[in-house]
């Protein structure tokens, strides 16, 4: 057994570790961190896994890890990296980065999710995605602000406060008015379109985030407009 395995060893047993304790810690095989302290770097695939392995197995040690890299393959090991003192446990599994972004993924499609399914009766008809000072139409509305049943303009409530850097409130607002606030104060803006047959058409009756809400150039505001009763 040459420097590097040997080394290896001493910090194991040092610490009280069994080679199944520190397989089921590290996730490497006993195969592979026996032969690590063997120095048996033949029964690696390749050296590129014998070196990772190596690196993950001496941090969980608490060694100098990129030191004992650097002397693989050859063991000459010149440098004495004496292991730390026995501790009572292993250290802490590292979080696995595949289930972490899984978890963020499966939380954001449940917010969008939730969000949809609060923003009207049915389903929604139309979204549409804009940015400060670029209004867009949905069919029929031809730019204008929506209308009643009897098909004149639905005009809504004032919007405020506007206060620098806050959301002003927008519900109850008709949809010219608030695109005309969206495009002066530059704020970043998702419009949604569903039936409600208990608000005018072209009247916003809900926002994400609420009104007061911090606001800041990459920020944006979804506002929900009805677009009347469903036909």
């Amino acid at each position: 057994m040459g420097e590097l395995g040997n080394t290896l060893s001493r910090a194991r047993r040092a610490r009280g570790i069994t080679i199944e304790d520190a397989e089921r810690d590290t996730h490497v095989s006993r195969r592979y961190l026996q032969a690590l302290e063997t120095e048996d770097f033949a029964i690696f695939p390749a050296p590129v896994y014998a070196r990772g392995f190596l690196r993950t197995y001496s941090r969980y040690l608490g060694l100098n890890a990129e030191e004992l890299v650097r002397v693989f393959p050859n063991g000459d090991l010149t440098v004495d990296i004496a292991p730390l003192p026995s501790v009572a446990r292993a250290p802490a599994q590292l979080i696995n980065v595949n289930w972490l972004v899984a978890g963020l993924v499966a939380l954001f499609l449940l917010g969008a999710g939730l969000l949809l399914l609060r923003s009207g009766d049915n389903a929604v008809t139309d979204l549409q995605t804009q940015t400060a000072g670029s209004p867009a139409t949905s069919p029929g509305a031809q730019g204008t602000a929506g209308t009643n049943a009897t098909g004149a303009p639905a005009q809504g409530e004032a919007i405020g406060p506007i206060e620098p850097g806050r959301f002003p409130d927008f519900v109850g607002a008709d949809r010219a008015s608030a695109l005309a606030v969206l495009s002066e104060n530059q704020i970043n803006y998702v419009i949604l379109e569903v039936p409600n047959r208990e608000v005018a058409r072209g009247i916003v009756f809900k926002q994400s985030p609420a009104a007061g809400a911090r606001a800041d150039a990459t920020a944006s505001v979804t506002l929900v407009i009805s677009t009347g009763a469903p036909q």
